[in-house]
């Protein structure tokens, strides 16, 4: 025994070598595990006799770091079966308007290309219910509807007989027995008639067996049933090819791994939970078909119909490299297929029509530089912890959710025409560093995407002039050297936007493009970014408008009036004097110490001039005032006039485009009514 337990020893160091390692965030740090990231969640295997069955599942919170780190032996087949629900078809199938959805040079979607859909000319833009009116768009209640059960043997050793199961709501409606075996790789199918119900309804087929299997958590499928259905396409090599190692699923099997980011969709809908959507997204999908090819191509033609609709609602296709057509097949590297593909539930929200928001980010242009380093102004997207922003593992965005739970039972094709969504009135409210009202600010908004025409004959709306853009169908412009909006604040610091004119157009899912300040918004959101320049007191400041927040505010209520408050540096009439010669200096890498002097002194003992303090702020980044804000790092006393900055001690924000810091002092009066904030700009280290 006692050269037994070396020998243990050893073996139970290689194992553990070879599996994963998770930290949570209490301390604990879990070895010789293997984990499955779904974004709001890891599922955990603790040991590989667990892998394929039930997981541990931690919430993301809950976890401060893992590593995926497994060596061969994670590819090691087992001499056992390993039966697959791979997916459940539903048919008749339902129209879908991909590759039907057509732009013109405003922009405008149009539903049109086949046959079966008729042309009204203009009326085609604003009366999209009658071009479809001749397609099946959703089934009847009480219509016969058949779903078909996908059952392959993706183990290494023949599958004995088993039981089927098919349950409605959770509710066992029908029982069966497969009396034969399945070889390696074999498929047997089966199916279920079922009358039609509105509503949420799921349909789960189970497999029932005794039998030893690599993995059991193929074994049940739940689908919901008002889901839009999928397709893959996909070469029989490659199936072939991924069943010669075991992915992150945890089979050995393309369709586990593939159909597992389904479902991590679906979770991360049900998780998006916002006040616009408070109960998350109600909007599912589910695989409704897998079509094995040995020509990618050709099965891709397939897709249309002879009516020239194809019937589906977004898919995805692996195609073959030129490497791979001739017969040179490599499997994915072993951190691809050991970790989740986030890219694909990110490209498969494109099939649904969500766009992709890093299109608002902007490194900026010369036409609009800082006016202290010349840098140009630059925008990273609002909230950009988003699928649609970065690739997984996040949650889907609030404007999102809106888009899908308003459009959950229309047919995919449309793309970004939530982009449409904006309230009926739009207003910017300028205030001072203290809140209060900035009246009389200049205001002069600029748009990406457009240029302004030279010869158009400007409009104007209470007092607001916009200007004509020319429009050519090109939306990649720059943001515009000349405004697009200039007017002037208010008495109470506020400016209507005006409705700038547009070619109007209305899209299936519901969403109208009328008058609204970005005039003729296209649906990738090339125009979805307006930057508005502020200046009073000679002093301009640079905000972006994007968007999303429009199309948030929308989408939670607010859909005849939102306004977009933009807070400046500067006082307000009752602020204390500014300090002055507000200065910044390194001290060493980390350190920079921050002087100023105290206020000029104007009029004797007058307590609006009073100093109580002063308060110190910081700002990261040549991105807008709003993007980037100024934070404060320190208040200190009327005779403190220098303070040490560390500067590692800052908001854990994107600093994508710059990391330029900027420093400025206001001095604190009574009631903590704060002067203008005097700015410095820290060089750059040599």
């Amino acid at each position: 025994m006692k050269r037994l337990f070396p020998a243990f020893a050893l073996l139970a160091v290689t194992l553990i070598a070879g599996a994963d390692t998770l930290e949570l965030t209490d301390g604990t740090v879990i070895r010789g595990c293997f984990v499955r990231d779904e974004g709001v969640r890891l599922l955990v295997w603790e040991n590989m006799e667990q892998v394929g069955g039930p997981a541990k599942v931690y919430p993301r919170s809950a976890v401060k770091s893992f590593k995926v780190e497994r060596d061969d032996s994670w590819d090691a087949r087992p001499n056992l079966p390993d039966l697959s629900v791979t997916f459940i078809e539903l048919n008749p199938k339902l129209a879908g308007l991909h590759g039907r959805v057509h732009y013109d040079q405003w922009g405008r979607p149009k539903i049109a290309g086949a046959p079966v859909l008729p042309d009204l000319g203009e009326e085609s833009y604003l009366k999209p219910e009658e071009i479809v009116k001749g397609l099946k768009l959703k089934y009847q209640p009480g219509e016969a509807v058949t779903l078909t059960a996908h059952v392959k043997n993706v183990g290494f050793a023949t599958a004995q007989p088993f039981d089927i199961v098919w349950l409605i709501d959770g509710k066992e409606v029908s029982r069966s027995r497969h009396r034969g075996r399945l070889r390696e790789m074999e498929e047997a199918t089966f199916t279920l008639k079922w009358n039609w119900q509105e509503g949420f309804h799921h349909v789960t087929f189970r497999i029932v067996t005794n039998q030893k299997e690599i993995a059991t958590v193929n074994n049940e499928v739940a689908d919901p049933l008002w889901g839009w259905g999928f397709f893959y396409i996909v070469s029989n090599k490659r199936v072939q090819m991924w069943h010669t190692f075991r992915s992150a699923a945890g089979t050995f099997c393309f369709e586990d791994y593939y159909r597992w980011h389904i479902d991590i969709m679906n979770l991360l809908f049900a998780q998006s939970i916002f006040p616009a959507a408070p109960e998350g997204i109600k909007a599912r999908v589910r695989l409704d078909r897998i079509i094995y090819t040995d020509d990618v191509d050709k099965a891709i033609q397939s897709l249309v119909a002879q009516d020239g609709i194809a019937y589906h609602q977004g898919g995805w296709v692996w195609h073959d490299s030129p490497e791979e057509k001739a017969g040179k097949w490599q499997p994915p590297t072993r951190e691809w297929r050991q970790n989740t593909e986030w890219s694909l539930p990110h490209e498969l929200g494109h099939q649904l029509g969500l766009t992709d928001w890093y299109a608002l980010d902007y490194a900026g242009h010369e036409h609009h530089r800082m006016p202290d380093n010349g840098d140009p102004v630059a925008h990273f997207m609002t909230h950009p912890v988003t699928m649609m922003h970065w690739h997984g593992p996040q949650v889907f965005s609030e404007a999102d959710a809106g888009y899908l739970n308003m459009t959950w039972d229309k047919p995919r094709g449309h793309f970004g025409d939530h982009y449409f969504a904006i309230p009926a009135e739009n207003f910017l409210r300028v205030v001072d560093v203290n809140g209060k009202p900035v009246p009389g600010a200049k205001v002069e908004i600029f748009q990406r995407g457009c240029v302004v025409d030279p010869n158009g004959q400007p409009g104007e709306e209470a007092g607001v002039k916009y200007f004509p853009v020319i429009e050519d169908g090109n939306f990649d412009h720059p943001v515009s050297k000349e405004p697009v909006i200039v007017g002037e604040t208010d008495a109470e610091g506020i400016l209507r936007l005006p409705n700038r004119p547009v070619k109007e157009v209305r899209t299936l899912n519901g969403f109208h493009r009328r008058p609204n300040p970005f005039g003729n918004i296209n649906v990738v959101g090339g125009r979805g970014l307006m930057l508005a320049k502020v200046t009073k007191h000679e002093r301009p400041c640079y905000y972006w408008l994007e968007i999303t927040d429009f199309i948030t505010a929308w989408f939670r209520g607010q859909k005849d009036r939102f306004t977009i408050t933009l807070k400046t540096p500067y006082g307000s009439v009752d602020s204390p004097l500014p300090p002055r010669n507000v200065r910044v200096e390194r001290i060493d890498e980390h350190h920079v110490k921050v002087t100023w002097e105290r206020p000029s002194v104007l009029r004797e003992t007058q307590y609006l001039d009073r100093a109580i303090g002063y308060r110190v702020y910081r700002r990261i980044s040549s991105d807008g005032l709003n993007d980037r804000p100024w934070f404060p790092v320190a208040t200190v006393g009327p005779d403190t006039f220098e303070c040490i900055v560390d500067l590692r001690q800052r908001p854990e924000d994107v600093y994508w485009f710059s990391q330029v810091n900027r420093f400025a002092v206001s001095t604190i009066g009574e009631l903590s009514v704060e002067s203008e904030l005097v700015e410095t700009l820290l060089p750059q280290k040599p």
